[in-house]
């Protein structure tokens, strides 16, 4: 069997700190050499359409001010990415791009604390929450300081290449591996470069809206696609029904809330768009082997 391979992508913008970039580049670099998958590591500075497309395209963060004006081509070029199944990844002031791009759809990122007042008045429809390091979707990843690339890096390792190596590189580098840790039984990391751009809006709209109450027609209305066929290629797509994936995100988001948070079982139970909590909580013991209060003591934060 072959491996599957990836391409990671460094977007160097003009002012971005290089320091970031040439971290990015040794610490995905190494990943690379011991992983058994193979892996292109590109850095890029001319964002031009139609080129090659990437698993994943990292904005670093710069140290000076981040002006989208200057340049103008990199938010189309990264809903570009974002479009064709790529994991947007941002650090610090690279959330500008991100911004621009328009592919937040109101979820909450992060971003240096010290930007949020500015960001949120020049793009009032963005939700920030500059208490967490790092906010994590299937498709957007965000990470706060200037240093949060490192941290952003073995997000991007750990989510391709898998946990083993993310912790191999940790150690070659000594950086703390953070709240990257084994603290689930699994993940759930859907396939988003499948090539269907049909089903990749589908999914998209599950990404964003997978609190609210969607129906296969809710979902099959965004791809575009006739019913039937929309089932027959989502499921080509993703191994997946529309309701099967749609359940495996919301368990994925009640575990990250069960850790990360202090909410009440009903209150995550509501907030990942189920109605019942007898019956959320029957489905989560189901999929993860723990009771979801049993699941958060084992796995919750134990800072300081």
């Amino acid at each position: 069997m072959v491996s599957r391979s990836y391409s990671l992508a460094i977007l160097a913008y003009p002012g971005c700190l290089q320091s970031a970039v040439l971290g990015l580049q040794d610490v995905l670099g190494y990943a690379a050499s011991i992983s058994e998958h193979p892996v292109a590591v590109e850095t890029i500075s001319a964002f031009e359409p139609g080129g090659p497309s990437f698993d994943a395209v990292i904005l670093p963060p710069s140290a000076a001010e981040v002006r989208a004006a200057d340049v103008p081509e990199l938010p189309g070029y990264t809903a570009d990415q974002h479009g064709k199944g790529a994991v947007v990844c941002s650090a610090c002031t690279g959330i500008t791009f991100v911004a621009e791009a328009g592919i937040a759809a109101g979820r909450p990122v992060t971003t240096h604390w010290g930007l949020e007042q500015r960001l949120s008045k020049r793009y009032q429809e963005m939700s920030f929450d500059t208490d967490q390091l790092l906010i994590e979707y299937s498709d957007l990843i965000t990470a706060g300081g200037l240093m949060a690339w490192v941290d952003l890096g073995l997000v991007v390792i750990e989510r391709f290449l898998g946990y083993g190596v993310a912790a191999r590189t940790a150690g070659y580098f000594i950086v703390d591996m953070r709240r990257r840790d084994q603290r689930r039984f699994r993940r759930f990391s859907p396939h988003l470069r499948h090539g269907d751009a049909a089903v990749l809006k589908a999914q998209h709209l599950i990404e964003v809206r997978y609190g609210d109450a969607l129906s296969v027609k809710d979902i099959a209305g965004a791809s575009g696609l006739p019913d039937r066929t929309f089932l027959r290629r989502f499921k080509a797509a993703t191994g997946m029904t529309p309701n099967g994936y749609l359940q495996e995100l919301r368990i994925e988001r009640a575990r990250d809330l069960l850790i990360e948070t202090s909410r009440t079982v009903s209150e995550i139970c509501f907030s990942v768009g189920y109605q019942d909590p007898p019956s959320f909580s029957r489905l989560f013991t189901k999929l993860t082997g723990l009771t979801p209060n049993a699941f958060r003591k084992h796995f919750a934060r134990r800072d300081g």
